[in-house]
């Protein structure tokens, strides 16, 4: 089984596991990915220990949350949060398990459109920017990466952002595609949504421009899947 390590937040969580029942090719229920889910948003913040190296730290609550998972019988682990990315070294020395890496299969991603080498609008929470999961990847795949002007940071993304952990996804959609245009307008031919919150926000109306890292996990993991399965 596929483990989800999730609860960062629930609705991120949520939209992993239907973009994996719409990506796979199943005539039958029992084509499916067979599932483990740990959702738990008693998981502390990721922001503050990141930013301000305050707050409990989230790793010892997503440490546990690996081995409910391995308890399960969980094969691999995919994190829909990027933000817990930060502490992946950690998380994958502490399990035997694979754990799928959100930024290989955004970058995983981009290969498979086969996007031009250029500039790349990137959408993320503060803590993410200031971690780098993306930024040196990105440039060394032809793909610098634009970020957001401070105050489109602080009047559109994070507000967003927060607007849907609150399942108010109609007020974030156009801090979204404020943001969204800012970085096209600004020399970005696509715009990754680097924060598994802002696809939701986007789920009726995509933006053309903007490439989903949720679905990108979920490709990962059914190819992780289907690779196991010949």
């Amino acid at each position: 089984m596929i483990g989800i390590l999730g609860g960062m937040g629930p609705a991120a969580t949520v939209d992993l596991m239907a973009k994996l029942i719409r990506l796979t090719p199943a005539g039958r229920e029992q084509d499916h990915l067979p599932l483990v889910v740990v959702s738990d948003p008693r998981v502390p913040d990721r922001i503050a220990p990141l930013l301000e190296g305050a707050g409990p730290s989230p790793l010892p609550a997503m440490r546990a949350g690996i081995r409910r998972l391995e308890r399960a019988g969980a094969s691999c682990i995919a994190i829909p949060c990027h933000t817990a990315h930060a502490w992946y070294d950690e998380l994958a020395a502490a399990t035997a398990l694979p754990i799928l890496h959100i930024v290989d299969a955004a970058l995983a991603e981009l290969a498979r459109q086969a996007l031009p080498k250029g500039p790349l609008g990137l959408l993320a929470t503060a803590a993410t920017l200031h971690a780098g999961l993306y930024q040196d990847r990105l440039a060394a795949a032809g793909h610098p990466a634009l970020l957001p002007a401070p105050a489109v940071m602080t009047d559109c993304v994070l507000p967003a952002i927060a607007l849907i952990k609150q399942d108010h996804t109609a007020a974030a959609a156009p801090l979204v595609l404020r943001a969204v245009d800012h970085l096209t307008s600004a020399g970005a031919a696509h715009v990754l949504l680097a924060c598994t919150e802002l696809p939701i926000a986007l789920a009726t109306a995509p933006h053309p421009a903007c490439i989903d890292t949720t679905e990108a996990l979920a490709r990962s993991c059914l190819a992780w899947w289907q690779a196991r399965q010949s």
